[in-house]
């Protein structure tokens, strides 16, 4: 997969999309866009600002934002993301077809704007292996508006269209679980995250999935590219990031309160992990936040 650089915008005056990196994302306010607007968050966390009520969003959340919803961003911590920006015409055209697959409407279906003001915007969780195959055709289509090659413009519209038929076929609604397999590993994985803070073992898991330690070995690598114990740590580090700066409990107790039994390797896991040591992180960010 190729990796964008640090540059922020990519774009072209004859390709109807275009594409914002923002590393990190800062707070705005509530605007509008005269353009349909999709974001994919690939890490950090913050509260996304609406007219209907405010959401909290993470990595690994899809943000649909038709022309005409206001929207915006406040308690931002370390957020990033990929703005699509897609311009009216291209869904007017309709010259592939797309209008007349069910979920069309409700994700890119054009509106007035004051029915649009009226209209959640759709917030929504993509399975995993989902999230991180609409990732790679984003950034492919990045790449060929970074490298212009011949007949990129071509492949910037073919990755994208396979980006939507992607997000179409397996746009569920608000609340419908998505079947089968996804539906077995999601459920393992949200376990996980509810669980994180006990000493979980492998026999937990296979106890709780019904599947074998080798099965489960595969789901973490295949949709999280980690094992589950790597998984297991990941959270409880993003949870100590939030407890050094939301409260003011001693580095020790935020260790034990979060299943690490030694406070010694929690600080040198956190140390490893986010480059700096509990107690430097809780101090730069403390300062940040009164700034």
């Amino acid at each position: 997969m190729y990796q964008l650089d640090s540059r922020k915008y990519w774009s072209d005056p004859n390709v109807p999309i275009q594409f914002e990196f923002r590393d990190p994302q800062s707070p705005f306010p509530l605007h509008v866009h005269d353009f349909h607007e999709m974001v994919l968050v690939y890490s950090g966390k913050a509260t996304h600002i609406t007219p209907n009520g405010d959401r909290d969003i993470q990595g690994g959340d899809f943000v649909n934002i038709k022309l005409g919803q206001a929207h915006g961003y406040k308690n931002i911590r370390n957020l990033v993301l990929m703005n699509i920006l897609i311009s009216p015409s291209f869904f007017e055209e309709d010259r592939f077809g797309l209008n007349s697959l069910p979920p069309f409407d409700a994700l890119f279906g054009r509106e007035t704007e004051t029915d649009a003001a009226k209209t959640p915007i759709i917030h929504t969780k993509l399975d995993y292996g989902i999230f991180s195959r609409a990732k790679d055709l984003i950034e492919n289509a990045g790449a060929e508006l970074q490298g212009r090659s011949d007949g990129y413009r071509a492949m910037v519209v073919s990755l994208f269209l396979e980006l939507i038929i992607l997000l179409i076929r397996n746009y569920k609604g608000a609340d419908e679980p998505q079947p089968g397999f996804a539906l077995d590993v999601t459920s393992l994985i949200n376990y996980v995250k509810q669980n994180y803070r006990s000493p979980l073992s492998m026999t937990d898991l296979t106890a709780f999935s019904g599947m074998s330690e080798s099965h489960v070995l595969r789901v973490f690598k295949q949709y999280l590219d980690c094992s589950p114990f790597q998984y297991i740590s990941r959270l409880r580090l993003d949870a100590a990031t939030d407890a050094l700066i939301q409260t003011d409990k001693s580095i020790t107790d935020i260790a034990l309160d979060l299943g690490f039994n030694d406070s010694n390797y929690f600080s040198r896991l956190f140390c490893k992990h986010l480059g700096l040591a509990p107690r430097e992180y809780r101090k730069k960010y403390l300062r940040e936040n009164l700034l």
